[in-house]
């Protein structure tokens, strides 16, 4: 096991400390909350570069190297289920759930998005009710992350499904989520900037998700719109709450508008269809 650095703080803002440590490449999770405060913890394999960090004023950082151990697995071990009808993830630290729930379990030390975070959560909203109505033939999940989204899409029987990121770790662990899940045959995971990729050349998908950042986000809506279906949807998260009109207004210029909207704390996800 290599040495891991902790990087620990405490704000009263945590959505700006959110964003700018995703900005950062980090990944987050809050380990806590006590009243208004939220207490960060960021894992590094080795010592980070804190340089172009930006923190809220009120966060005092720390910053120290830990003996050896797999500290990203035991500070996951300690995050609850989430249930999002019918999705229920878990860590494999917990049970599995009966009665129709559609079971998807994150290794603890799988790092990128274990379901906690609102972006996930809205985006996972927003296809659980999609899917009451549609079943999605063929589906992109730009910036797939751990894979939860492509995963949970898998778990309601889709079965042709794209999944990419621009992080080769994140593709990785996308892969053994998927193999975990039993969903691998269903999901291709690859190494993509945006839909910058030969496998997303000429085609059209019923359902394209991305759970990334605004600035992507923008610049990806026309390639959304060229790659999807007459009757399909886009389902985009990782904006924050001021975010979200931008986003609304990019979109409908070419052509997308809302069909739903989700809030979730400090968190904006939204579901788009063709005019």
């Amino acid at each position: 096991m290599s040495r891991t650095w902790k990087l620990s703080f405490e704000t009263a803002d945590s959505a700006a400390a959110e964003q700018a440590l995703e900005t950062f490449g980090a990944t987050v999770w809050a380990n806590g909350v006590a009243s208004a405060v939220t207490s960060f913890e960021v894992y590094f394999e080795s010592r980070p570069n804190l340089d172009n960090l930006v923190l809220p004023p009120d966060a005092v950082a720390q910053l120290k190297q830990l003996p050896d151990k797999d500290w990203t697995t035991v500070s996951q071990q300690g995050l609850s289920p989430i249930s999002i009808p019918p999705f229920y993830l878990h860590g494999s630290h917990d049970a599995p759930r009966s009665g129709g729930w559609l079971n998807i379990e994150m290794q603890a030390g799988a790092a990128f998005r274990s379901g906690h975070h609102g972006t996930t959560q809205g985006c996972l909203v927003l296809l659980a009710h999609h899917l009451k109505r549609h079943r999605p033939r063929h589906i992109a999940d730009i910036g797939c992350g751990s894979g939860i989204l492509a995963i949970a899409a898998a778990k309601a029987k889709c079965r042709d499904i794209l999944a990419s990121d621009i992080d080769e770790t994140a593709v990785r662990v996308a892969r053994a989520n998927s193999r975990l899940n039993h969903v691998a045959p269903h999901i291709a995971c690859f190494t993509a900037i945006g839909m910058a990729h030969r496998a997303y050349h000429a085609r059209r998908f019923d359902l394209i998700l991305a759970n990334i950042l605004a600035a992507p986000l923008t610049g990806l809506a026309q390639d959304f719109e060229q790659h999807l279906t007459r009757h399909g949807r886009v389902i985009v998260s990782g904006l924050l709450n001021e975010q979200a009109r931008n986003i609304i207004a990019r979109y409908r210029q070419v052509n997308l508008t809302v069909e739903r909207k989700i809030i979730i704390g400090a968190w904006t996800s939204l579901c788009f269809k063709r005019y």
